[in-house]
């Protein structure tokens, strides 16, 4: 990379709003977790998972030439894409090891640790955000192939981490907002730097694990289980901020690609019964019968409004759809709901 490019990457948390609102809300949330005492201690616990998982996200984008999504309040669950949070260990074991050296061998021990640490970190999240494979991020033979695909770039991101490291040290002096600022900028530079150096190379399909074995039925119902959750609590994080349009449109491009819609439909059903707030699961369960009856099932479609009518007695029907529920409910002997609907 030319270095007016290296200059962008690590400036492009301050200049791209998708990345730079988010890492001002992270240095709120964790200097507010910093300055609480155990209660804080706990909601760092809660927050720091959320940043690196972000962090993650921003490298890949990067590695991938996009924009980064905005994070939503599914970064705080500790289930769902479990591969973002794996650098949390890393970074953890790393600092570990840089104190103890220090403790045990003095400023020449933490010096060569963090040198050891600056050239393993670099290319361990990169073949994170390349395989989303922990243990592949840990493998030696993974590490020389990305290091032979990418040339000397991945150095430039070592030497950046070093004097990141470096630098944070010394922003210590200042004042702890200001400080905590730096650190966090210092982070997010990083990942965005990796990203931007693995870019031109596009690995994103050329380092990876061995393909798996064929999965047994329980592993890809498990697998289907999960997929369905991750677009939930993707559509949870849009609803909860009042943009229920949106959330429903996730459910429905993920539902365009299940392998069983219709018990995919169900499943998403139940789950939004369980939510706070019921009158989402009524809205969505006006699109599930409307599917139905596109579909030719109008008994399961009367049954699914019935559920919905002991929810909330005012249940409607997308109007389109009431004639022909009118119509089912009369000819299966319901005709006070064949009434109820007709008044409609």
């Amino acid at each position: 990379m030319k270095p007016t490019e290296i200059l962008k990457a690590i400036a492009y948390p301050l200049t791209e709003s998708a990345v730079s609102i988010p890492m001002i809300v992270f240095w709120l949330l964790v200097s507010f977790g910093l300055w609480g005492g155990v209660l804080g201690l706990f909601f760092l616990f809660l927050v720091l998972p959320a940043v690196f998982r972000f962090l993650m996200i921003v490298l890949e984008a990067r590695a991938q030439g996009r924009v980064p999504p905005a994070p939503g309040v599914e970064f705080f669950h500790i289930y769902g894409n479990s591969w973002t949070l794996f650098p949390v260990i890393i970074a953890v074991v790393m600092l570990l090891a840089v104190v103890m050296a220090g403790k045990h061998f003095g400023a020449a021990g933490s010096i060569t640790t963090l040198v050891l640490c600056s050239v393993f970190f670099p290319a361990s999240v990169a073949l994170l955000a390349i395989t989303h494979a922990p243990l592949q991020s840990l493998n030696p033979v993974a590490h020389w192939r990305l290091q032979k695909a990418c040339g000397r770039s991945l150095w430039i991101a070592s030497v950046f981490l070093f004097a990141g490291g470096w630098l944070s040290v010394q922003a210590d002096a200042l004042p702890g907002l200001l400080s905590n600022l730096v650190d966090m900028w210092l982070m997010f530079a990083f990942f965005a730097l990796v990203g931007s150096l693995i870019e031109p190379y596009r690995l994103l399909d050329e380092i990876d694990i061995p393909a798996p074995r064929e999965k047994s039925s329980v592993e890809t119902r498990g697998d289907l289980e999960r997929q369905r959750t991750a677009v939930l609590n993707h559509a949870y994080g849009f609803t909860s901020r009042g943009n229920r349009d949106g959330g429903f449109k996730h459910v429905l491009e993920a539902l365009g690609e299940d392998p069983d819609p219709v018990a995919g439909w169900r499943w998403y059903f139940e789950k939004m019964l369980g939510w706070e707030d019921g009158q989402h699961a009524l809205f969505f369960g006006q699109l599930y019968i409307h599917d139905m009856l596109a579909h030719g099932e109008t008994i399961p479609a009367l049954k699914v409004l019935m559920r919905c009518r002991l929810v909330d007695e005012t249940f409607r029907p997308l109007a389109g759809d009431l004639p022909q529920l009118a119509a089912t409910a009369e000819a299966t002997g319901n005709s006070e709901l064949a009434a109820v609907l007709n008044r409609s």
